[in-house]
C-alpha cells in the first residue's frame, strides 16, 4: 500500500498517516507539505512507530517483519510527479490555518477561498500524472472536491469527498437513544458536509428494524450531528478538531480502495453529472467503490423531503463556488 498525504504536516494529514501505519504497518506513506521541518518531524516519528517490529512486544502486531517507510517531501520545491505516480491512493488534507470564526457552527466556509486556491495548486500538480483515487479531507470538502476535479482534468470517479464522520456521529446518537451498539445502527447521510446534510431516515434501521421518529426527534438528532464537531473544538481547541473520527474514517476508505472496493454503498461526495437530477456539483450520494475510486453512483428511492434536502444541499454548494 502506497499512500500520498497532501498536507501531511497538518493535524488531519498527520493523524491520517498515523492511523494508516497503525492499521497497515507495511504501508509506504509520503507526507507532502511545505511545512518542511514539521513534516520531517512527523515522518521521523511515524517511521520509528513502524520499527516496533524489532521487538517481541511489537512484532505480533505486524503482518510482516518488514516495516513500511514514511518520507516527507516539499511539493513547493518541484518534487515532480513521481510521488503521485507511485501512490495507490491520495489523501488531500492541505488547508489554510483555521481562524477563530471557523470554530463556530457553519465555520467551514470561512476558509473556502484560501482552500480553493490550495486545491487549484494541488490539482495543477497532480494533473499530469496517472489518475489516482483521491480522498478529499480539506474543508469545505464538497467544494474542494469539485475544484480539485476541475483543475486536475482527471475522471470524476477519482474524487471522493470525505463525509463519513456524520454517519459515525449519527450512529452514536441513535445507539444511545435506542440503547444498542453502534454497529446495529444504519442511517446514511447525503448532501453537504456541513449545514445541509440529509439523514436518510426513510432507510434508517436499528437492529435491522425500521424506526419511526417524530419530526421533533429527527430535528434534534440532526442538530446534534451539526453541533457536535464544534462542541469538540470548544472542549479541545481549534488546532485539534475532530481528528480521530475523521482519520479513522479516511483510513477505512483507503483500506477499501486498496482492497478492491465495497460491496455495499457508502455515502461520499463526488462530482455529479445528472445523477439525482444534479449537474456540475459535488455532494454526498450513495456510491460503490473499487480500486479506481467511485465504481458506481447508486440510485436510491428517496422520500420527497430527502430529495428536496439533497437539492438544497447541491444549490448551497454550487452557489458558493460561483
Amino acid at each position: 500500500m502506497n499512500v500520498l498525504v497532501v498536507g501531511g504536516g497538518g493535524t488531519i494529514g498527520s493523524t491520517v498517516a498515523y492511523t494508516i501505519v497503525v492499521q497497515h504497518p507495511a504501508a509506504t506513506v509520503t507526507l507532502a507539505d511545505p511545512q518542511t521541518e514539521v513534516t520531517d518531524g512527523h515522518a521521523i516519528d511515524l517511521r520509528h512507530s513502524q520499527c516496533h517490529v524489532a521487538h517481541a512486544a511489537g512484532r505480533p502486531s505486524f503482518d510482516t517483519e518488514s516495516a513500511g517507510t514514511v518520507t516527507a517531501i516539499d511539493p513547493s520545491a518541484e518534487p515532480g510527479l513521481e510521488p503521485v505516480d507511485r501512490a495507490d491512493v491520495i489523501v488531500v488534507a492541505a488547508s489554510t490555518a483555521r481562524p477563530p470564526d471557523s470554530f463556530q457552527r457553519g465555520g467551514r466556509l470561512s476558509i473556502l477561498e484560501q482552500n480553493l486556491e490550495i486545491a487549484a495548486e494541488v490539482g495543477d500538480w497532480v494533473g499530469d500524472a496517472e489518475p489516482t483515487p483521491t480522498i478529499v479531507a480539506a474543508n469545505p470538502s464538497d467544494r474542494i472536491t469539485h475544484r480539485l476535479w476541475e483543475e486536475s482534468g482527471w475522471p470524476r470517479r477519482c474524487f471522493i469527498g470525505y463525509s463519513l464522520s456524520e454517519t459515525a456521529r449519527i450512529a452514536d446518537e441513535l445507539a444511545r437513544r435506542f440503547d444498542v451498539p453502534p454497529g446495529d445502527v444504519y442511517c446514511p447521510i447525503l448532501g453537504e458536509h456541513g449545514e445541509h446534510m440529509v439523514p436518510v431516515f426513510s432507510q434508517t434501521t436499528v437492529a435491522g428494524e425500521p424506526i419511526d421518529l417524530a419530526p421533533a426527534e429527527r430535528e434534534a438528532i440532526l442538530d446534534y450531528v451539526r453541533d457536535v464537531p464544534y462542541d469538540v473544538i470548544a472542549k479541545r481547541g481549534g488546532n485539534e478538531s475532530s481528528r480521530w473520527v475523521t482519520s479513522r474514517g479516511i483510513a477505512a476508505i483507503v483500506s477499501r480502495l486498496v482492497g478492491g472496493g465495497t460491496d455495499e454503498p457508502v455515502c461520499l461526495s463526488t462530482p455529479l453529472a445528472g445523477e439525482y437530477g444534479l449537474e456540475d456539483v459535488s455532494v454526498s450520494v450513495p456510491v460503490l467503490l473499487d480500486s479506481h475510486g467511485v465504481a458506481e453512483i447508486v440510485d436510491w428511492e428517496l422520500a420527497p423531503v430527502e430529495r428536496e434536502g439533497l437539492e438544497r444541499a447541491a444549490d448551497a454548494v454550487r452557489d458558493s463556488l460561483e
